[in-house]
């Protein structure tokens, strides 16, 4: 579900990113998924590291080259990024400095620069990571976020990127219709707050959630969802 759609903080008004995009990963991610492995990548990360940032380097040359040419040949200006690997407590910090931001920022930054609009899924818990978010161009990219404070990351990013998420599946599945109308109304009054919010839960599907919660969440984020 999909509510209000709120203008991002220094950009036109954003219409709901799809899925119908081009798919693209982290390079980390693209290495551990389909070549190495997760136990192969992160030995390599101690026994290989030079050669293991040589391999993503090229991984991200094509990804960015096979993005950019869907785009062309779609029309369709959105590239859909999910984060398998980058999470808080998956690799320390100076590893997340040195295998993981660095080229999916050039990843997305070579998007935007392209026309197309990153979509990242930010699985997992970004709480740890939120102020490297801060690096993207400013208004140019959109995150949903499953498992993060999603007051946190508007207080660190809701000046650079367009922010999904924060509805709890377990409150659509097993809570009350006043704490989904509560929590509903936080959401558009704090996270909502100047725009550059779109309401969504954190994993994008409602599988077990009840009808009459949903309905519930749906006409309280149409009444406290609206910009005067």
């Amino acid at each position: 579900m999909r509510g209000s759609v709120c203008p991002a903080p220094g950009g036109p008004r954003h219409r709901p990113p799809t899925f119908m995009g081009s798919i693209t990963e982290a390079p980390f991610d693209f290495m551990s998924d389909t070549l190495r492995g997760m136990r192969g990548i992160m030995l390599d990360i101690h026994r290989r590291p030079e050669q293991l940032l040589a391999a993503e380097e090229k991984v991200l040359k094509f990804q960015l080259e096979y993005a950019i040419n869907w785009s062309r040949a779609t029309g369709i200006n959105v590239c859909f990024i999910p984060l398998h690997r980058g999470s808080d407590g998956f690799m320390s910090l100076p590893q997340f400095e040195k295998f993981y931001w660095p080229q999916l920022k050039a990843l997305q930054v070579g998007l935007v620069e392209a026309g197309i609009q990153p979509f990242v899924f930010h699985e997992g818990v970004w709480d740890q990571r939120l102020t490297y978010l801060t690096e993207l161009p400013k208004g140019k990219t959109a995150g949903l976020f499953q498992s993060s404070d999603i007051f946190k990351v508007k207080e660190v990013v809701g000046e650079t990127m367009c922010i999904m998420g924060g509805m709890s599946n377990s409150l659509l599945e097993a809570g009350t219709a006043e704490e989904v109308r509560s929590l509903t109304r936080k959401l558009c009054e704090t996270v909502g707050k100047g725009g550059g919010y779109i309401m969504s839960n954190g994993v994008g599907k409602l599988e077990g959630s009840r009808p009459e919660l949903v309905k519930v969440w749906v006409e309280a984020t149409k009444e406290f969802g609206v910009y005067q």
